[in-house]
């Protein structure tokens, strides 16, 4: 039996490799397909004059989609399975006429994954996995001219044989031409597990860096896939109809869509309209065949997350209870615990539960340890199990990012978040699940006033849990929990050239999350949250786990920050606050790293040497002293006018303190220019100086009272910038 079916493979495979193209000649067919069928937009050549100012304008763009599943048998040496075979076609064809220099180097070359082989084999089976991409373009002149780009000039920027990627410079496109290119990608899978809704989803929003006069979607799927969309944020709703062949069509075409208004503070899913398109294998286990199901993401999320509160199918994990326990020492004296000490303890316990276990993978890079995110609907739940055993009162907080899609627009399980709200009289505890470094009673930025659903959980039993609901609103911390203040002792060198400063800097609340991961070491984190409740040492918990335990040194030796990262990391920061890399750095290091909510200050000194910052005028010389705190952002004139309302980061302040020593044989001039105040309903720039002996002391004030401005309001918000701009270019004489 052996040789007949070892001849059977061999001839299916020959007649395979007969039948194949080669990838040259895939492309010349596609190139055809592409630019035969192209709609009558794809012709135009004349740009509105409405648009004649624009960087650049598209004149059409096209996105299509085809999707095949297919169930195929899978021949073993002595079984067989059934593989469910996926063919995935998708083409963006864009036609762009280039106005400026800036919009030539945004076009002037194409990257893409030319190609990419996953594919399995087992024995003499084949799980294909397979990814192909295919370009082309062309340039139209002003006087009609067509020249097509020679694809075959491409550069690979990776070539290992199975993975490809490609880089074509579009020679001879110049200001005043229109490009016609396209991208269009082919996928072959037999991989079961890349075929999901979470995998497959696609989200076109409705706005670009440029405006479009013409734009169009179109996804053709087999009747053997299941298909769910929302259109989100007023975006049409899909034109759907049915094949002869029982294809189904999703489509839609629109008109002068609008471009990107202003890129700073945008939350582009809650602001643009967006379509979100996804599509699996149809199985009797997928929860939205049913047509009807598609608006009802949030329903359908929502009724998944309560389900995971079953304690048969996800066992609660006791863990953070039994430390919290062993903290406690005695029932009694976690009885007499105040309520927020005992909930900071347990949830101090969760933090090194997750935080504190690695796995072998976190090996590949060790410094991306501090960045590691926990999935806080998981711990949500089984925090929410604990606290319900326990008897104490608490709502479940339901919530979508301010970065992600509104609550009502949410489409997958993972566009949800969660956190727990304790009952504690009028003033509540929050339990935010967010990384190492969020505080017990933190609300993370990215949820503060976000509409989310409140959810009461009662056990039934062990596998049903009931919900009391109701909406409510999250509230958004204000501005001076989130706050920056610097002080800076400076002077100037011997050679009068160059500027010494020494910092010390305090930071609060979300205003202090960048640089303690940036500056505390991974064993920094890791120690901070052992100590917070009495946690066995690294080296045991990496003993006990299965996972570590034969690389246990290499962690012990890894994740704490030699001499030269820590040099390189305060470098770093003082590139970021300065906008120019330290000549000298010295006396740098972390004073209060803030692990925890008792000591919630972070703080660290360091001490630079600046260039770049004193010129010199004849016997005197200036400084640029409004350059000492720091670059304050600028606004173009293209950012003057907002009609898109104003997500701010957070609601936050800033204070510097600088006390600049005048040399001796000098006095100061422009010190009055240094005092200027600004304030209006959304916040506050202020800045006062003053001579005192041999010291000029300047103290600048920001603030941003809120999260959220209204459009209406962003002349207001223009204000306090442009103030911060104008102290910034402030400048001092120092005068012999």
């Amino acid at each position: 039996m052996k040789k007949p079916l070892l001849l059977l493979f061999f001839l299916i495979t020959a007649i395979t490799v007969l039948r194949a193209q080669t990838y040259n000649e895939k492309a010349a067919e596609i190139q055809k397909l592409v630019w035969g069928a192209a709609g009558p937009e794809f012709s135009i050549k004349d740009v509105p004059a409405k648009y004649a100012n624009e960087s650049a304008v598209i004149l059409a763009q096209s996105y299509t989609f085809q999707r095949t599943s297919n169930l195929k048998v899978k021949f073993m040496i002595i079984t067989a399975g059934v593989a469910n075979r996926v063919t995935k076609v998708s083409t963006l064809h864009e036609r762009v006429k280039i106005n400026d220099k800036s919009a030539l180097e945004r076009y002037s070359t194409l990257e893409y994954q030319k190609k990419l082989d996953k594919s399995q084999s087992f024995l003499i089976a084949k799980m294909n996995d397979v990814h192909n991409t295919y370009i082309g373009a062309k340039i139209i002149k002003p006087n009609g001219q067509e020249s097509t780009v020679n694809t075959s000039e491409e550069v690979l920027l990776k070539n290992t044989g199975k993975d490809q990627k490609g880089k074509l410079a579009v020679s001879g496109l110049q200001v005043g031409d229109i490009l016609d290119y396209y991208i269009c990608n082919n996928d072959l899978s037999e991989n079961s597990m890349e075929d999901s809704y979470k995998k497959n989803d696609q989200i076109y929003t409705l706005a670009d860096e440029y405006p479009i006069i013409n734009y169009s979607l179109y996804f053709q799927f087999n009747d053997k896939t299941s298909v769910y969309y929302i259109a989100a944020n007023g975006a049409p709703q899909l034109e759907e109809s049915t094949l002869p062949n029982n294809d189904h069509v999703f489509k839609m075409s629109a008109r002068d869509l609008p471009k990107y208004q202003s890129q700073k503070w945008v939350s582009v899913y809650r602001q643009y309209p967006y379509i979100e398109i996804s599509s699996a294998a149809k199985s009797k286990m997928m929860t939205y065949n049913n047509p009807a199901a598609r608006a009802g993401g949030l329903t359908a999320n929502k009724e998944l997350f309560q389900k995971f509160f079953s304690e048969v199918d996800n066992p609660i994990d006791d863990t953070p209870k039994e430390r919290m326990k062993d903290y406690f020492d005695s029932k009694k004296n976690l009885k007499a615990a105040p309520l927020d000490s005992s909930m900071k303890i347990l949830y101090d316990a969760w933090k090194l539960h997750v935080f504190g276990n690695y796995g072998k993978d976190d090996l590949e890079d060790l410094s991306m340890l501090n960045y590691r995110k926990a999935k806080g609907t998981i711990a949500t739940i089984n925090i929410s199990r604990i606290l319900t055993d326990m008897d104490i009162a608490h709502e479940v907080l339901l919530v979508s990012s301010r970065d992600n899609s509104a609550l009502n627009n949410v489409y997958n399980f993972s566009d949800l978040d969660a956190l727990i709200r304790i009952s504690n009289g009028s003033k509540p505890l929050y339990m935010c699940f967010d990384d190492a470094l969020t505080h017990f009673n933190e609300i993370p930025a990215k949820f503060q006033g976000e509409k989310a659903i409140s959810m009461v959980p009662k056990r039934k039993s062990s596998t049903k849990y009931i919900f009391d609901e109701m909406d409510t609103t999250i509230p958004v911390i204000s501005a001076d929990k989130n706050n920056i203040t610097e002080q800076l002792n400076v002077s100037l060198l011997a050679d009068m050239q160059k500027i010494k400063v020494q910092r010390l800097v305090k930071q609060t609340g979300y205003m202090r999350h960048a640089d303690q991961k940036n500056l505390l070491s991974a064993m920094d984190i890791d120690n901070g949250l052992m100590e917070l409740v009495n946690g066995h040492p690294l080296a045991k918990r990496l003993s006990r786990n299965p996972d570590t335990k034969k690389s246990a040194d290499a962690f012990l030796g890894g994740m704490g920050k030699s001499p030269v990262e820590l040099r390189k990391s305060f470098m770093e920061e003082a590139k970021g606050q300065f906008d120019q890399e330290p000549l000298q750095i010295s006396d740098y290091k972390v004073l209060n790293p803030a692990i925890e909510n008792n000591k919630p200050v972070f703080e660290y000194t360091s001490t630079v040497v600046l260039n770049n910052l004193v010129k010199k005028a004849g016997n005197n010389y200036i400084i640029d002293a409004g350059k000492l705190t720091g670059s304050f952002m600028q606004l173009d004139e293209k950012d003057r006018k907002r009609t898109i309302d104003v997500y701010m980061p957070a609601a936050r302040s800033f204070k510097y303190t600088l006390n600049i020593t005048i040399p001796q044989g000098y006095k100061v001039k422009g010190v009055e220019e240094l005092n200027t105040k600004k304030a209006n309903k959304t916040g506050l720039f202020s800045s006062a100086a003053t001579v005192n002996g041999s010291v000029l002391n300047i103290t600048v004030n920001r603030v941003y009272n809120n999260n959220f401005e209204k459009a209406a309001d962003w002349p207001l918000v223009s204000e306090l910038i442009d103030a911060g701009f104008a102290f910034n270019n402030q400048k001092i004489l120092l005068e012999k």
